[in-house]
């Protein structure tokens, strides 16, 4: 089954840019429309072909930043030291666009496309505050962190959350995440309608989780769980994602999964139990000699009006002249990049749907997308940053991440 579902998502590769996400039916998207369908609840989009219907109990395992090769590759290597996983099936799923992190997880935070829930990227403008904004803590570019919180919290998100969503259909729910970004602005708008508690470690968080699905199957209650680990990111960021701390960052969540969770789970419980673990996206090695850099001293600065939105892999440009701004980047930057009209990106679908004008506004005129494993750094601060790993563009790496179910 999985070899159909990675042939469906190819028949989405467009030559030269990328693979584009799957909204169809075989993304991450469509894997949080299944939780709805599950519970009888009628789906935004086409539900995954999860092949189980009304579980009373879902818990979902989010791995930041896990590709789908790595995985396989971690599975291969380590194939002796796992009692479950190498005996299940596991399968391909294309991540949204962008793919990165802000955007993914409101995707599974709404079961909406990204086109949807106007959550469109790491770094956005937002003309109901005139600036830039980092969207995970909803901050200027540069100092204030948490600045614009109090503008945004209530009134940024749209859609409803899947917890709201659950709620009409009688579901309890739960969300798990780092302690250190619990109340952070982004937890703050996906967790409208869930309790959410942060926990220090992995042992933590699988006993918190395991201890949560025992109250809820005690009790009575339907119940899906949202549990949301990032380390794997961050290591990925720093290293590589070909540097073997990331790879052993994935075994050991992989590892401490059936050690303190599934070989702890109570028969009962699990027979009335779905298990989920995915990611938001995958992770893609970027060396710096294949770094474009730039400011606003950089000729191409003249050409717009406020830096660069989005991120390393892509971004979102807000031209002072679009034909202008074309062709200068053409000129300099075609080797590297693809620039796309976002009138273009809509008709490929990039962002799942058609983008209101106000969802327009913040992506600007002009959407780029790197090439083979080149980025552009935009020096937003005081000096120019470098990530060994980075995601966010189309290829394969970054793409596509697995989906691992337990039933």
């Amino acid at each position: 089954m999985w070899e159909n579902i990675l042939k469906k998502i190819y028949e989405n590769k467009v030559e030269g840019l990328g693979i584009l996400p799957h909204y169809q039916e075989y993304s991450i998207l469509n894997i949080i429309n299944w939780v709805i369908y599950n519970f009888d609840g009628i789906p935004f989009y086409k539900p995954y072909p999860i092949p189980y219907k009304n579980k009373k109990h879902i818990v979902l395992f989010l791995v930041d930043a896990m590709s789908y090769n790595t995985f396989k590759l971690v599975l291969r290597e380590k194939r002796g030291e796992f009692k479950y996983l190498t005996k299940n099936q596991f399968f391909p799923a294309t991540s949204v666009f962008p793919s990165t992190t802000a955007n993914a997880i409101t995707t599974l935070m709404t079961a909406q496309a990204p086109a949807d829930h106007g959550i469109l990227g790491y770094t956005l403008f937002l003309k109901e505050l005139g600036s830039l904004v980092n969207m995970i803590d909803f901050s200027p570019l540069v100092g204030g962190k948490g600045a614009f919180e109090p503008f945004l919290v209530n009134d940024l998100l749209e859609v409803k959350t899947i917890d709201e969503i659950l709620e009409k259909l009688e579901v309890k729910t739960f969300t798990h995440t780092h302690s250190d970004i619990v109340n952070s602005g982004l937890s703050k708008i996906h967790n409208k309608g869930s309790n959410i508690k942060g926990y220090k470690s992995l042992v933590e968080m699988f006993g918190m989780v395991l201890d949560k699905l025992e109250s809820f199957h005690n009790t009575g209650y339907k119940s899906f769980q949202f549990a949301y680990y990032g380390y794997v990111d961050g290591i990925g960021h720093k290293y590589g994602a070909k540097d073997i701390k990331y790879k052993t960052q994935i075994y050991w969540f992989l590892k401490m999964f059936e050690d303190e969770f599934l070989s702890k789970m109570d028969k009962k419980i699990r027979d009335d139990t779905i298990i989920i673990i995915t990611a938001d996206h995958g992770m893609l090695e970027t060396p710096l000699i294949k770094e474009i850099r730039f400011s606003n001293e950089s000729e191409i600065s003249k050409y717009l009006w406020i830096p660069p939105g989005g991120e390393m892999r892509m971004m979102y440009f807000y031209t002072k002249n679009k034909k202008f701004f074309y062709e200068f980047f053409n000129s300099k930057y075609k080797d590297f990049g693809n620039l796309i009209d976002i009138e273009e990106a809509e008709k490929i679908n990039l962002f799942g749907a058609k983008l209101n004008n106000k969802y327009k506004e913040r992506v600007g005129d002009y959407v780029m997308i790197s090439k083979s494993n080149y980025s552009f750094v935009y020096k937003y601060g005081g000096s120019f940053v470098h990530l060994k790993g980075k995601h966010g563009g189309l290829s394969f790496h970054e793409m596509i991440v697995p989906v691992i179910i337990f039933g």
